[in-house]
């Protein structure tokens, strides 16, 4: 990306994202957006089609970073895991009133986003061989199983944060403390020192 248009576009999702901590992202404009960001609406339209797709992308650049770090980690997969697991937590903790209001029991804007970028990973890591599903089920293929695994893991996640965000002073710790306990055997994981 040409470094005009990069500057466009960090500018617009340093924008997304503090106009959404304090407003549901669906209130927030392509007008809000572009007069915030210093940016014409035209330049919005290059870089999302809603106020919606502008968070969410904003959202996922920097997951995004944590799952390159994950792939590059050559530590064994539950100690890689781990480790971009906290940093997706602190993620989340960096932005708590957007999560908090966005996840909304699964009917909000940012479950389904989460939910795929969790999903995206766990397959990342199938393809690449650092996992693998070893759970037998008569009459499905593994690849059918991986999928269901895949899917399994991303949307009980999200629900546990979207649980978790729901205290008051959520901590790290705490999730973890959970989630491992929750995690099935089949997936790698350490267990809590």
């Amino acid at each position: 990306m040409d470094p005009r248009k990069q500057r466009s576009r960090d500018r617009l999702y340093a924008a997304a994202l503090r106009l959404a901590e304090d407003r549901p992202i669906a209130s927030l404009t392509v007008t809000q957006l572009a007069d915030a960001a210093g940016v014409h609406r035209s330049t919005f339209y290059e870089h999302a089609e809603s106020p919606e797709a502008l968070v969410e992308a904003a959202l996922t650049a920097e997951l995004d970073v944590l799952r390159d770090e994950l792939m590059k980690d050559r530590s064994d997969a539950a100690t890689a895991v781990a480790t971009v697991t906290e940093g997706v937590l602190h993620h989340i903790l960096r932005h708590v009133d957007i999560y908090r209001r966005e996840l909304a029991d699964g009917g909000g804007a940012l479950h389904a986003m989460l939910s795929r970028h969790f999903r995206g990973t766990t397959e990342t890591l199938l393809d690449r061989g650092r996992v693998e599903i070893a759970v037998p089920v008569a009459g499905a293929t593994p690849a059918s199983v991986s999928d269901a695994a895949a899917r399994f893991l991303a949307d009980g996640t999200v629900g546990i944060i979207d649980g978790w965000l729901r205290h008051p002073s959520p901590r790290v710790e705490d999730f973890l403390r959970v989630y491992l306990a929750l995690l099935p055997d089949w997936w790698p994981h350490r267990p809590e020192a």
